[in-house]
């Protein structure tokens, strides 16, 4: 999830509406974000239910899971905490926790999509694979686009990106792309899920945030 913050800057420095948040209440956005990681962590399950590479934090998660049984959400809450403590010293001492707020939802929500759809999804054909990666990718992207533009809790990853740039004096673009190789050789080390889908994952997923994201802008009026 940490194209987030690159998301945004994308989308504000290509002539699109900014919107005034103030402008819609609380008790929508709060609607909005929750739906939005509801949805995203369905496409999360989905890309891994179809075993043909996921995001390489999300590999390390899966790798975790496989070797000391814990839940797939439990450790990418567990890595969140990692990464808030790592920001936080990053800024001496100045500590993001509005991050696991965003990391609870996201490992509990996690964890419901990948025991329901392991009783729903049965087989493990090629075509079921790729409907699932596919499927995934699409929500994934959508859920993302629909709670992007909120300005509520980040994700400890975004939180993570802004740190690295602010404490090195680096572009948000070269702080992301640290922490995406940072993800996928520790995902490599740990046998994580890393494939073709991954590549894919990479390369799609902002555009197709960047899609959805224009086509959504009348939630936020």
């Amino acid at each position: 999830m940490s194209l987030l913050r690159t998301i945004k800057n994308i989308s504000q420095t290509s002539n699109l509406d900014i919107f005034n948040m103030e402008k819609i209440s609380h008790g929508k956005r709060y609607s909005l974000f929750l739906m939005g990681v509801f949805i995203l962590t369905l496409g999360v399950a989905l890309t891994i239910k179809a075993n043909l590479g996921v995001g390489s934090w999300d590999a390390i998660n899966v790798a975790l899971n496989r070797i000391y049984g814990l839940s797939v959400g439990t450790f990418g809450i567990i890595i969140a905490v990692i990464i808030t403590i790592i920001s936080g010293i990053l800024r001496r001492g100045k500590f993001n926790f509005y991050t696991l707020i965003t990391a609870v939802l996201l490992g509990l929500f996690t964890d419901f999509w990948l025991y329901v759809i392991e009783r729903i999804i049965m087989g493990n054909s090629l075509s079921i694979r790729l409907s699932c990666f596919i499927l995934g990718i699409i929500l994934l992207s959508f859920g993302i686009a629909l709670y992007i533009r909120l300005e509520l809790a980040p994700n400890s990853l975004d939180d993570f990106m802004v740190a690295l740039s602010e404490k090195f004096n680096i572009s948000i673009c070269i702080s992301k792309l640290i922490v995406d190789i940072l993800g996928l050789i520790i995902g490599l080390f740990l046998n994580g899920p890393i494939g073709l889908g991954t590549l894919v994952i990479t390369g799609i997923l902002g555009p197709l945030i960047g899609f959805f994201d224009k086509r959504l802008k009348w939630l936020y009026q």
